[in-house]
């Protein structure tokens, strides 16, 4: 079994997970596009330059893409992305019995017209204008359409785009945590430290929680906002440590790579939880997420300054949950099923 990962790398899945698969004897390999948070992984593709070093770059890029076609027989793509640009790959890799496995993780998948008719709240309006997002929906349909007849699997990271491909499996978002080492939350005795790293702000609703906590200031309540924006993903790892509590996001309805990496460090985190979503999963009663929306976190947030002492049991109970549901070598255990099934 050789794998091949790539060649998106975001929540550093990709590469999270070659180097699992490495520690657990099996030939794998992680290979993204130019990543400005500088995530795990193990090839980033050459980019940059004048136009004679990016000929030379882009050349390189491909020869070593016609290798990696020829040497691994498992390929674990990511956010519709294949080997080769528009995916013209995708017809050969049967042709030359070779698997491949598509993992979506998030806005590859979901669908602007579909989402804002069904939900009051949603991440999808907050990404482009209307006009761009209809026009992405019908891409990504025939993308769907057309990838899917050659895919042996198809996988979703969480179960907020369950509904967007069906017959898919969840795969839980990894972390190693042997980079996550637990920090027992304490009961705040001065201000509140709450920390918010969105790498979009519309997407995670961050207006909503910047109004909600200069609301709360403006009526005497202990509380400070630490907006992680442009940080290495190194950088943002020592910012969990500082903080009292995370919050995610508010729209999307459910937590990403962010919110666990902050649970396993054991801080209490907040984000939107939308209860249909649990029908996917079997740990949904599980979740130690305080569930906040754009409508409720003012009052949330209320509720936690007046019971600052149940903090740290939220934050123990986090770790434990992060243990159980996102370790690195368990998810990668399943994983390694999922391909022996294929």
């Amino acid at each position: 079994m050789k794998v091949f990962h790539g060649l998106v790398n975001y929540g550093t899945q990709a590469g999270l997970f070659a180097k699992a698969l490495r520690e657990m004897g099996i030939e794998s390999l992680s290979v993204t596009y130019p990543d400005p948070f500088k995530r795990q992984i193990d090839i980033e593709l050459l980019h940059g330059g004048n136009i004679i070093q990016k000929i030379i770059k882009h050349s390189w890029n491909y020869i070593r893409r016609f290798y990696w076609f020829f040497k691994f027989n498992i390929f674990h793509f990511y956010y519709g992305t294949s080997l080769f640009p528009k995916q013209f790959d995708l017809p050969l890799y049967k042709f030359f019995g070779k698997k491949v496995l598509m993992e979506y993780l998030g806005y590859d998948v979901q669908l602007y017209q579909y989402s804002i008719e069904k939900y009051k709240i949603t991440n999808v309006s907050h990404y482009y204008l209307p006009e761009i997002s209809i026009l992405s929906d019908k891409k990504k349909l025939n993308r769907l359409k057309f990838e899917r007849k050659f895919l042996n699997k198809q996988i979703v990271c969480a179960p907020y785009i369950s509904e967007f491909v069906p017959g898919s499996i969840v795969l839980p978002l990894a972390i190693d945590l042997r980079e996550f080492k637990y920090h027992p939350a304490k009961i705040p005795i001065n201000k509140v430290l709450i920390l918010h790293a969105p790498t979009n702000r519309g997407n995670k609703g961050t207006e909503y929680i910047i109004d909600a906590i200069q609301r709360l200031i403006n009526e005497n309540y202990q509380l400070e906002l630490i907006l992680a924006e442009n940080l290495t993903h190194d950088e943002l790892k020592l910012k969990y440590v500082e903080c009292d509590i995370f919050i995610d996001q508010l729209l999307s309805g459910w937590y990403g790579t962010a919110a666990i990496e902050a649970m396993a460090i054991g801080r209490p985190t907040i984000a939107f939880i939308r209860e249909s979503y649990k029908q996917y999963i079997d740990y949904g009663e599980d979740i130690p997420i305080i569930n906040a929306n754009p409508e409720s976190i003012y009052e949330v947030l209320i509720k936690i300054m007046h019971e600052k002492q149940l903090l740290p049991e939220i934050g123990r109970k986090s770790r434990e949950f992060v243990e159980k549901i996102h370790d690195l070598r368990k998810v990668t255990t399943k994983i390694i099923e999922l391909y022996k099934s294929l």
